[in-house]
């Protein structure tokens, strides 16, 4: 049997942590967790491409240093991770627009994850833990309950580009002992995208009326970014007790219930005096119509230059309107990961954060 050490033994052999897209919506979280939860870690080292700022306002007692930089610069992330014992890579291009530059997204997601995965193991750091995402498995059929090894990563991802880049960054690895981590999708403070993105398109409506979209039967499964963060922090102590880990991959989800993605946006879009329309749109027409004006935009753009807004993405439609809910018991077990924020808890600090918005 393997001589693994000890659980108590994490908080006496402490270790430098290095966090990519530190500034980013969950980078933000796990420097706070790093900072106030996690007792193994004696010092951070926060690397993204936009200065550090504290914008949760969370306890500054460990060693922090600051560098700003690209991943795909070997330089600059060979300097980062001097004297550093593990890697949390959050940083990633996340577009899932239908004009998103794909080779931008390849670029930073799949040829910067390499680039970060070459230098640390130049730089001799023993652990890594990529932050993948539930996405590169979620494709046009719903999952009910998916788990690890249940779920096929399906040939046309539902986000595009954006699912496939990040699959293609966790083919990378094998070369260092690595766990690949896949969070549902986030909500919380910091969030620029889920919940902060549906807003702006009430915002954007007559009426600030949400256009709620009926398709039956949806459930989706979202997750609080502090608890995300969290099982990071869990994903790295697990991979310093049992590299034999190193590898898998490990879905991510919390105790937010599995609802009606609409019923869940309703509480914030009440926060910001917005409403979700009371006659549902059919999903189906709604989709035609969208791609319709895909393919128009498509075809005349070569000519004449148009943006359409986000409320004519048929990708975010169709994620928003298929039922994804997953099965943590893996993460449970190998990463004994339980979240650390209860729903409501996670509720009231989403609330004064999208209550600003």
């Amino acid at each position: 049997m393997a001589d693994y050490p000890s659980l108590q033994s994490l908080t006496i052999n402490k270790i430098s942590v290095l966090v990519t897209g530190s500034s980013g919506f969950l980078g933000q979280h796990l420097i706070k967790l790093l900072q106030e939860e996690d007792d193994s870690v004696s010092s951070i080292v926060c690397f993204d491409k936009r200065p550090y700022r504290n914008n949760l306002g969370h306890k500054t007692e460990k060693s922090m240093k600051f560098i700003t930089g690209d991943i795909r610069d070997d330089k600059v992330v060979t300097t980062a991770m001097e004297g550093v014992d593990c890697v949390i890579h959050c940083a990633a291009e996340t577009s899932i627009d239908f004009n998103a530059d794909e080779k931008s997204l390849f670029s930073v997601n799949v040829d910067g994850t390499e680039n970060l995965l070459n230098c640390a193991i130049e730089s001799n750091v023993r652990y890594f833990v990529h932050v993948s995402t539930i996405d590169v498995i979620c494709g046009p059929d719903p999952i009910y309950y998916g788990a690890e090894n249940t779920c096929m990563v399906p040939k046309k991802p539902v986000l595009g580009p954006y699912a496939r880049s990040k699959y293609e960054a966790e083919l990378r690895f094998g070369r260092l002992s690595t766990v690949i981590v896949r969070p549902t999708l986030l909500y919380g403070e910091e969030d620029p995208y889920f919940v902060s993105q549906l807003i702006k398109v009430a915002k954007s409506s007559p009426g600030n009326c949400l256009p709620r979209v009926d398709n039956v039967f949806t459930r989706t499964q979202v997750t609080y970014v502090g608890n995300a963060a969290w099982a990071c922090c869990k994903a790295k102590d697990r991979l310093r007790l049992d590299p034999g880990i190193g590898g898998e991959q490990f879905i991510i989800t919390d105790d937010t219930p599995v609802q009606d993605p609409f019923d869940f946006i309703k509480p914030y879009l009440d926060q910001v005096n917005c409403r979700l329309s009371d006659r549902p749109l059919p999903y189906w027409i709604l989709i035609i119509i969208l791609e319709l004006i895909l393919i128009v935009v498509t075809l005349i753009r070569p000519f004449y230059s148009i943006d359409l807004p986000e409320k004519y993405n048929p990708r975010r439609v169709r994620y928003l309107c298929t039922t994804f809910f997953f099965n943590r018991n893996k993460s449970t077990l190998r990463l004994t990961y339980q979240p650390l924020y209860t729903p409501d808890d996670s509720k009231k600090r989403s609330l004064v954060y999208y209550g600003k918005l």
